[in-house]
């Protein structure tokens, strides 16, 4: 009778055994003793075998972990796992579901050399005391795939690891890059000032801590940057507390003269038919979508200066954000100042209110199913606050459980400019989703000249989606008016 193969938990066909073994280089072993200890001298050190760097935080490159024929047959029983979607405000890419209880013989004998060989080795060089546990994970990037700023701390882990699984042509045009970041005073990420890019075989490795904040770059080509990466664990080691952050309340409106404001905003948004049709839809969905908010002449005449406009401040931190902005220094621009006072004046104060049914304005009527109470009787006290930006490759916004401006109702107004050829792949989106989970609840596309309004409750967050590399190809830096009023 023939003989058949054997099936793996996931329906794949796979050997009985492991027809090669995972050898360790053996320069590794052999010079196990030279590289004790060696993350705790704080310098730069390399040879054939690793390379360590001290800066912005300790890190090694062991070169040719172990046989290229060893790593073929496992890069060949790992194209068979089932492999899931990540794609939220922080990622984007594909990963398999946790490895540990996966029996697949060429992923077994890596995990055992993982730990048996692997691991105490890197322990004597971190000088880490490491214990049993292991997380592993098989990810794979492709083109406009990334992983944005973050630092891996979690209850146990100690030391991140990877061992990239790439073409043997893998250079710096592809990306893909492990990027590091320096760390300010406070303990935030600055920029980044280091990269690994990924060999074939390598395997990098750093120790978990309050300042390894670090980044998987864009994938710029069509290669698929394969990888087999997780944590050692030991004793988690106490977190500094960082300062908390106030939020940015915002300040009163200010008043504009009625010749800016009707120069400015399409007039058929002040019909009190149309406002109140609008109220009615936006009752029903917390969200709308206005179109030719802007008189057009004017829109254009906005387009044509901001991108002309320099000077953009870049700001951060990127665990936060990156995004290009202005807050101030366009009091000369003519247009750009007059539609910005717009947005944040006592008239669109009024008409927001119109449109919505919310207590943006003193002389906004009261919600008829609001309880009565004393605090229900009390003068509403609108606050807003605002910002121009500028989306190139690379901006973006994430969402984090400590930002205190999120934690509060709120009406959230964007409006785009200089949209061209815009894909949904590019990114740039405002999307909205449930605290603590990932499921989107309301995404935002940018579009020219039309006003999103979203009121979002305290169970809300929003970021913007990275703006990967096809933005460059496929269209321009685009700029955006970006609002939050206060009830």
């Amino acid at each position: 009778m023939p003989k058949h193969k054997s099936k793996s938990p996931n329906g794949l066909t796979k050997k009985s055994k492991c027809s090669r073994t995972f050898v360790l280089n053996p320069g590794l072993s052999q010079n196990a003793s030279k590289y004790e200890g060696i993350f705790k001298e704080k310098k730069n050190y390399k040879d054939e075998f690793v390379s360590v760097k001290s800066s912005p935080f300790p890190t090694c490159q062991l070169f040719d972990l172990t046989e290229d024929t060893f790593l073929e047959e496992l890069k060949e029983e790992l194209h068979g796992l089932e492999l899931h979607e990540k794609d939220n405000d922080l990622y984007r890419f594909h990963q398999s579901s946790e490895l540990k209880a996966v029996s697949l013989p060429y992923l077994q004998e890596f995990k055992t050399t993982l730990m048996e060989k692997v691991k105490p080795l890197v322990s004597k060089m971190t000088g880490i005391e490491l214990d049993d546990r292991l997380a592993l994970f098989h990810a794979r990037y492709s083109r406009g795939d990334y992983l944005l700023c973050h630092d891996d701390e979690l209850e146990g882990r100690r030391v991140a690891f990877i061992l990239y699984l790439v073409p043997a042509d893998w250079g710096h045009a592809d990306g893909g890059a492990l990027q590091l970041f320096s760390t300010d005073a406070d303990g935030n990420p600055g920029k980044v000032v280091d990269s690994i890019y990924p060999v074939n075989n390598s395997f990098v490795y750093f120790e978990v801590s309050p300042v390894s904040f670090h980044q998987v770059a864009e994938i710029l080509s069509d290669k698929t940057r394969l990888s087999l990466g997780g944590w050692f664990h030991g004793t988690t080691v106490a977190r500094p507390e960082k300062p908390l952050r106030l939020p940015d309340t915002g300040s009163s409106y200010i008043d504009i003269s009625e010749d800016i404001f009707m120069s400015v905003v399409n007039p058929m948004y002040l019909n009190l038919y149309t406002q109140s049709q609008i109220q009615e839809r936006f009752e029903e969905t917390s969200e709308i979508k206005l179109p030719d908010f802007f008189l057009l002449d004017k829109f254009q005449s906005i387009c044509d200066k901001l991108k002309s406009m320099e000077d953009w401040k870049v700001e951060g931190p990127p665990i936060r954000r990156r995004v290009e902005s202005k807050h101030d220094g366009f009091e000369e621009s003519g247009c750009v100042k007059d539609a910005f006072d717009v947005m944040r004046s006592d008239a669109m104060c009024l008409l927001l209110s119109n449109l919505t049914g919310l207590r943006l304005h003193p002389l906004a009527p009261k919600d008829e199913d609001e309880p009565e109470d004393e605090s229900s009787d009390a003068a509403p006290n609108p606050r807003c606050k605002g910002s121009i930006r500028r989306w190139a490759q690379g901006n973006y916004t994430l969402v984090c459980d400590d930002d205190l401006g999120q934690a509060q109702f709120a009406l959230d107004a964007r409006i785009c400019f200089n949209v061209h050829n815009w894909e949904e792949v590019i990114g740039g989106q405002t999307v909205y989703i449930a605290r603590n989970e990932d499921d989107v609840l309301i995404k935002c596309e940018p579009e020219n000249n039309n006003l999103n309004l979203v009121y979002r409750d305290k169970e809300s967050l929003k970021f913007v989606k990275y703006v990967n590399s096809m933005i460059s190809t496929n269209s321009a830096p685009f700029h955006d008016f970006e609002f939050t009023y206060f009830e």
